[in-house]
């Protein structure tokens, strides 16, 4: 089965892909946990805890800030992910819409790659003005399929999803639907990479019988 939810392995993928290679460096040395790098990602939710912040957590916070290197680490934050579980650090959606415009480039060079887009993009920029967002397991095959992907992404994804239809061969039909659900493959290229198998498959047929020798004519029937 898959790494998934909070399993150190599930993580650190997660981190990879999203270019958060600060927090897998700080994992590797110890400096951090990989369940409180997903912590403060967002990504887990932490046991309720007192209102106040304890020292623990203070220095947890000071922790981050050093590693992502930036003192406007919740302005990123939020801006990649949403609004954390204590509520926005904007006052207003017109500060979130400034904080966008301004940090916009910068964030997009972070998280908008890999057929990913961070919120900040899914919420506020025109690009994504008909879209909605469908979710973490389902957002690239998405974005594909909307065509605001670039070239590069998308030539990229492809690669990656066909690596894994191609490893589903010979499963069982289940099997397969898990298999490319789980990599969230896009129908439309599920469905034109099983045409062209089938059709391999009739041309080999077709060539295979082409190469047997004729049967010999009984002249007596």
């Amino acid at each position: 089965m898959a790494p998934h939810g909070t399993s150190k392995a599930y993580i650190l993928d997660r981190l990879r892909r999203e270019g958060r290679t600060d927090f897998v460096e700080a994992i590797a040395a110890g400096k951090i946990t990989a369940l409180a790098a997903a912590c403060e990602l967002g990504w887990v939710k932490r046991p309720p805890t007192l209102s106040v912040l304890t020292n623990q957590a203070k220095q947890r916070q000071r922790q981050f800030r050093a590693i992502a290197g930036d003192n406007r680490l919740g302005v990123y934050q939020e801006l990649w992910l949403g609004p954390g579980h204590n509520g926005s650090v904007f006052g207003s959606r017109e500060e979130l819409l400034a904080a966008w415009q301004e940090y916009r480039a910068e964030v997009m060079r972070l998280w908008g790659s890999h057929g990913r887009r961070p919120m900040g993009w899914w919420q506020l920029d025109p690009e994504a003005e008909k879209l909605e967002y469908p979710g973490y397991n389902h957002e690239r095959s998405y974005l594909y399929e909307a065509g605001v992907l670039s070239e590069e992404e998308r030539s990229e994804l492809e690669t990656e999803w066909r690596q894994a239809f191609d490893a589903a061969k010979g499963k069982s039909a289940r099997e397969r639907r898990e298999a490319f659900e789980f990599a969230d493959i896009p129908d439309e290229l599920i469905e034109r990479w099983q045409g062209a198998r089938k059709r391999r498959r009739r041309q080999a047929a077709l060539v295979e019988e082409a190469a047997r020798p004729a049967q010999p004519v009984n002249p007596s029937g």
